[in-house]
């Protein structure tokens, strides 16, 4: 019998809710998650299914690092600031973290030939929208930045793409 080689999958903000049960589900179909956090609203204990990556997306050292110990074969993104309340108070850390983390992953991901990239946008991309039932053919209005700023990336995937 060879030696397989284990098929790690990079969950950015995988000690958060989201991304601990995407690991969970991972694990279970056989791939190692590997989560990428930097524990500002995650949890170390939510990290049970692969190592922990402890990094911010805004240094892009540490995530050229992680992609290079374990080649990872996709990439989930789930990390990012979401607080609607805090983003209409400090948009430029918004602007800054979510984007510019973003770009770095990105980047870093098809510098290191990962092409399979799955991101959580989130429907406050549509901005106000009560009682429509939203689609991707549903005007995208975000009032807030952190829908604008998950709408950018949106925008720069298609641009990546």
């Amino acid at each position: 019998m060879g030696f397989v080689m284990p098929k790690h999958v990079l969950v950015t903000g995988g000690a958060g809710y989201i991304g601990a049960h995407a690991c969970k589900v991972l694990a279970r179909a056989g791939y190692v998650p590997v989560a990428f956090d930097n524990l500002s609203t995650g949890w170390a204990d939510a990290v049970k299914f692969g190592p922990l990556v402890q990094a911010d997306l805004l240094d892009r050292a540490s995530i050229d690092a992680a992609f290079r110990r374990y080649r990872p074969i996709a990439v989930l993104h789930f990390a990012a600031l979401s607080l609607v309340g805090e983003s209409m108070t400090d948009p430029g850390r918004y602007w800054r973290s979510n984007i510019n983390g973003a770009l770095n992953l990105i980047e870093a991901a098809i510098e290191a030939g990962c092409m399979n990239f799955v991101f959580s946008s989130t429907c406050a991309t549509y901005g106000d929208q009560d009682g429509v039932l939203l689609d991707e053919d549903t005007p995208q209005r975000p009032i807030n930045s952190y829908g604008a700023s998950k709408k950018a990336i949106e925008e720069m995937l298609r641009n990546f793409g």
